[in-house]
């Protein structure tokens, strides 16, 4: 201190008072921002706190404050464990609950939790071993208390519900895994693994007064769902995934947005995703495996882009389903659909993607006409029915598809396995489309399908490439999907200038006024974006696919940072870094010590873990990290 005081008497001398007084003054400020954040970082300290218990628990949930960190011991005793929270956290400081590693803390038997007011994050849980009868009318995990008291700006990430079914009442009777309501709440990096019987996983059923929801969807893991009853996929409703909104309220906006999910070996009903409001996106989904299709079911103004469906021939398939109005679907990639029952009877509910006709004066709950609705720059390889036109399940569905944009997609089959038979078609038209803007532009097949039809609207441009050798082929087999190839006649025939086209599905760029290829795929758009896989799961989706815990904001998460496996229960830990060389590596622990810190000099490398003790880390590399949990 004296020092600075020299400093300060010495620049009078030199500069004069009001310089040094100013100096003084930003000293101040400088010295209270520091004090300031150390203050807070003194509030996060002493909020935070271990309990083992219900009881425990309760006791911490009552003296919660915003900052509170709830911490639910590795060791503590969770059967039958019930979270019912109505308290308020800030956007700066949540009040926190999460297992002190994940994956460490099981609820089961009679569980479930209720979340209530602002700002609560509920994280790192594991869902297993339900008990023999329990009432199926309450959620695992509500976002609402009571009808009162909804959560809103709150979180579940990181958790994981592992075939938490009830006995043979829930084949019929509804058994929702989560409840979401209110506003802006996301639910993320979550498993879902195993559900049976009636019921979505989750589910924001939008009761009136509806409001705008903006709740987002991401980064989840949905599995080996099995129909209600049986081992066969059937049309009975409230099997899906996720379901947004309701009829009665579906014409008013949720706003939510569904993306970077995966969905594998999901096999309920021919909904998969259900919209039921309007202004939603989903975009970055991977279906693989599946039986049903994602389904705007009732509601407008909705997105669908970006999206991989993978059904690989698995029967009562199809890509998307279409009502409603003001719909834009582009950049979709969708391969090997199939509209048939697991008897090989058809289905006139699905296709790569299917135009429904309306019912006039529709009831919310019925089928309104689709309008004002554009279909462009999608990819369709190896599917039966590639686009549908005017679809019905009955003779009340007598409102054509009214001012509907077809342009610009790409049907391609080299699957030896599906006949040139009338029933399957690179685009069916049932009903003609109606409007003065509604055409078929620019779209181009190859195929051995000898009965397409493009319809009366005929934008012109529509082409047929004959099939190798005689022209070269339109895409080519890769290791997830089909590319474009060299000399693709699909390369920059896109016709019209849609704003909204500005990437494609793998991420690459397409060009601004200038002409596009057709397709979901740029040639050379520079784009490395894949559809989601097995070995994903646990890395870049679902439970252990994210940081849990908070972070400093300087370090980034990336996908191209590769552990396995997490959690580590032997010795060892695999890190990889997509086509860079790894360099300085280091393990640094909740407290931020850093463990260890190593230099290699190649891509991939395997750490021996042994010496660490049980809990949660972060690796580093350059400015990646991610979050490991060593067992």
């Amino acid at each position: 201190m004296l020092k600075v005081i020299n400093i300060l008497l010495y620049l009078v001398n030199q500069i004069g008072k009001p310089i040094v007084n100013y100096l003084i003054i930003e000293m101040k400020r400088k010295l209270l921002n520091y004090l300031s954040c150390m203050a807070l970082v003194s509030i996060k300290l002493i909020y935070g706190q271990t309990v083992t218990n219900q009881s425990s628990l309760n006791s911490a949930i009552s003296a919660a404050v915003p900052g509170t960190t709830i911490i639910l011991s590795n060791n503590g005793s969770w059967a039958n464990t019930t979270i019912s929270i109505s308290k308020d956290g800030t956007a700066a400081n949540p009040i926190v609950i999460k297992a002190e590693s994940p994956g460490m803390v099981v609820f089961s038997g009679n569980t479930n939790v209720k979340l209530g007011g602002d700002y609560i994050h509920f994280e790192g849980v594991v869902f297993e071993n339900p008990p023999n009868s329990v009432s199926t009318d309450t959620p695992l995990i509500d976002f609402r208390v009571n009808s009162s008291n909804v959560c809103n700006n709150c979180k579940v990430s990181n958790i994981k519900i592992d075939a938490f079914n009830q006995g043979s009442s829930q084949q019929t009777s509804v058994f929702k895994w989560i409840l979401l309501r209110g506003a802006n709440n996301e639910i993320s990096y979550s498993s879902f693994v195993g559900k049976h019987g009636v019921g979505s996983i989750i589910n924001d059923n939008r009761d009136s007064p509806a409001v705008e929801n903006f709740h987002k969807i991401h980064h989840n893991y949905f599995a080996n769902r099995t129909p209600q009853g049986t081992s066969v996929v059937n049309e009975d409703n409230d099997q899906d995934a996720i379901r947004l909104g309701n009829s009665s309220t579906s014409l008013s906006d949720s706003s939510s947005e569904v993306y970077d999910n995966y969905f594998y070996d999901f096999v309920g009903e021919i909904e998969v995703i259900s919209n039921k409001s309007g202004n939603n996106k989903y975009y970055n989904n991977t279906f693989e495996n599946y039986s049903g299709a994602l389904t705007l079911r009732h509601g407008n103004n909705c997105e669908v882009y970006n999206n991989f469906f993978l059904a690989n021939g698995q029967s009562f398939s199809g890509g998307i389903r279409v009502m409603g109005e003001n719909h834009k679907i582009y950049n979709n990639y969708i391969e090997g659909t199939r509209a048939k029952y697991p008897n090989n009877s058809s289905t006139n509910g699905l296709a790569g993607i299917n135009i429904h006709n309306g019912i006039l004066n529709s009831a919310l709950n019925q089928y309104y006409q689709v309008k004002n609705t554009t279909i462009v720059n999608n990819t369709f390889v190896n599917c039966d029915l590639g686009i549908r036109v005017g679809a019905t399940f009955n003779s009340s569905q007598n409102q054509p598809p009214q001012d509907v944009i077809i342009g610009n997609n790409l049907f391609f089959v080299d699957d030896v396995t599906i006949p040139s038979a009338s029933s399957n078609r690179a685009i069916q038209v049932t009903t003609q489309l109606i409007g003065s803007v509604s055409k078929y532009e620019n779209n181009i097949k190859q195929t051995s399908y000898a009965y397409d039809s493009f319809g009366s609207f005929d934008g012109g441009g529509n082409l047929n490439v004959e099939v190798p050798p005689i022209e070269p082929a339109l895409l080519t087999s890769g290791n997830d999907i089909y590319n474009v190839v060299y000399g693709s006649a699909a390369i920059d025939y896109g016709e019209g200038n849609y704003l909204f086209l500005n990437s494609d599905v793998l991420g690459g760029t397409r060009p601004m006024g200038a002409s596009i290829d057709a397709g979901a795929e740029e040639f050379n758009g520079g784009g490395a974006k894949r559809p989601y896989r097995q070995s994903d799961v646990g890395v870049t989706v679902g439970f252990g696919g994210s940081p849990t815990l908070n972070v400093d904001n300087s370090i980034k998460t990336e996908s191209i940072l590769r552990i396995y496996p997490n959690p580590i229960r032997g010795d060892y830990l695999n890190i990889s870094l997509d086509n860079q060389v790894l360099g300085q590596v280091q393990i640094i622990d909740m407290l931020g010590r850093i463990i260890s810190n190593e230099i290699y000099s190649s891509q991939k490398e395997t750490i021996y873990v042994s010496d660490l003790t049980s809990g949660t880390y972060i690796l580093k590399i350059k400015n990646v990290s991610k979050i490991f949990v060593k067992q």
